[in-house]
């Protein structure tokens, strides 16, 4: 009764663009739910018509900025919002790479992969900063200095993750004829040095694959920083065994 009172006060106090009694209406995850609905539109079309699934995804990505910034503005963190976010982030990712398995029949595996390697790292970090006592699976106090380092700039890390996101689209439009015709010259700079590296390499590339080019380094960063974040979860739920077992011990 007492919490039906101090929410009936936190509601009249704030209203809903405050923190409030009824979770499931949070601005952040109303656009949480809008996203998912984005996105599931966008696959919808992914096998169909790629311009049209490459905006709905895109519109469904600037959502998943979106519901952190006004979880912060609003007061409206919460346990629900965080795991929606999350789970809709792998989940979205997955589906793209899935969907790249398909339109790539012959390279089908490195994109599995990376699926797996996405949800094991993410989940095994999730679990483990969580039996450890950490409020968020973005550990900033992380036994590897390469993760802590990465969730503790949240410019570069969002650098990184869009990185992986424009290569999967650019992917995808490569893989459709009207996107595959040369649009852009290669800056000369980069073509002599290629050619001075023994590559041969066109005087022109599609749009598409040049915004590939331009993301790799971002994207091999979060390959490794998912690696090491997988290595380094699985020694914390290592370490917690460690320690329930000494608990355990001592009683």
């Amino acid at each position: 009764m007492a919490r039906t009172r101090l929410q009936a006060r936190e509601e009249a106090s704030g209203g809903f663009l405050a923190r409030h009694g009824n979770v499931y209406v949070y601005v952040p995850n109303l656009i949480g739910y809008a996203r998912v609905a984005t996105a599931v539109f966008a696959f919808g079309f992914a096998l169909r018509d790629p311009a049209v699934c490459c905006l709905a995804y895109f519109a469904s990505f600037v959502c998943d900025e979106l519901d952190g910034r006004y979880a912060r503005k609003f007061n409206q963190c919460s346990t629900l919002g965080s795991v929606l976010d999350m789970v809709t982030d792998r989940v979205a990712t997955a589906c793209l790479l899935a969907i790249l398995a398909a339109r790539y029949p012959s390279a089908h595996l490195p994109f599995l992969l990376l699926i797996m390697l996405d949800i094991f790292s993410h989940w095994f970090q999730m679990y483990s900063t969580l039996a450890m006592g950490a409020s968020t699976h973005k550990d900033t106090n992380s036994r590897s200095f390469v993760v802590s380092a990465y969730y503790r700039s949240r410019l570069f890390m969002g650098y990184c993750c869009i990185c992986c996101e424009v290569l999967y689209l650019a992917l995808y439009l490569l893989s459709w004829p009207q996107y595959q015709a040369p649009a852009l010259a290669l800056p000369a700079a980069l073509t002599h040095a290629l050619h001075a590296a023994g590559l041969a390499v066109p005087a022109a590339i599609p749009a598409a694959g040049l915004f590939a080019l331009l993301v790799l380094p971002g994207f091999a960063v979060k390959q490794v920083v998912n690696v090491i974040q997988l290595r380094t979860a699985a020694q914390l739920m290592v370490l917690y065994d460690r320690q329930q077992d000494g608990k355990k011990a001592g009683d």
